[in-house]
């Protein structure tokens, strides 16, 4: 199995090193072969020999372990959008570290060798990060209904101004993603 890692964040894995490139780069794999087309070059017997440039990401085997199991361990750790496809924040270290993989039956740690542990601090920022898409998600569609009121042949009132102003000042007038203070819709 190979995993492809970003400042040891798990990005994706495969069990082809090619197919974790095309996941990276978000590439077709027609995409794909067609750019190793242009980094191909051939040593002196004839062999072809791809030269990767520099990327910013690493790629490692990862041979020793269960990767799926591993994943399913840390389950906790992993989303998925249609915007942003499966996102692991769980790191990768090159040794095996000791992490947490459940409890036993009297509540005790299950702890393991592996190259995988969770990265709470990654897990946190995303989950905080989708509460904000949500709650620009519910702003806009606040704004939208209130739309008709801005048609060119109507006269805004002030009342209908500062709520559809209050709303696109949500996000940056408040600190606290689960406390909301949205603005009072006028009748």
């Amino acid at each position: 199995m190979y995993i492809t890692h970003k400042n040891n964040i798990l990005q994706n894995f495969d069990d082809t090193e090619w197919m974790c490139r095309v996941r990276i780069k978000g590439q077709s794999l027609s995409e794909y072969w067609a750019w190793v087309a242009t980094i191909t070059t051939q040593d002196d017997d004839g062999r072809d020999i791809v030269t990767y440039p520099s990327e910013d990401f690493t790629i490692v085997e990862c041979t020793d372990e269960d990767v799926s199991a591993r994943l399913n361990q840390l389950g906790d750790y992993q989303s998925s959008s249609p915007d942003t496809g499966t996102v692991y924040n769980i790191k990768w270290s090159d040794s095996k570290v000791s992490a947490v993989t459940g409890q036993d039956m009297e509540g005790e740690d299950i702890t393991i060798q592996t190259h995988f542990s969770g990265d709470d601090t990654t897990k946190d920022a995303r989950l905080l990060a989708d509460k904000w898409v949500r709650v620009r998600r519910d702003r806009d569609r606040r704004i939208a209904e209130t739309d008709f009121h801005a048609l060119s042949d109507s006269t805004l009132a002030d009342n209908m101004k500062t709520y559809r102003q209050g709303l696109r000042d949500v996000p940056e007038d408040n600190a606290d993603v689960d406390d909301i203070n949205w603005p009072t819709k006028p009748e």
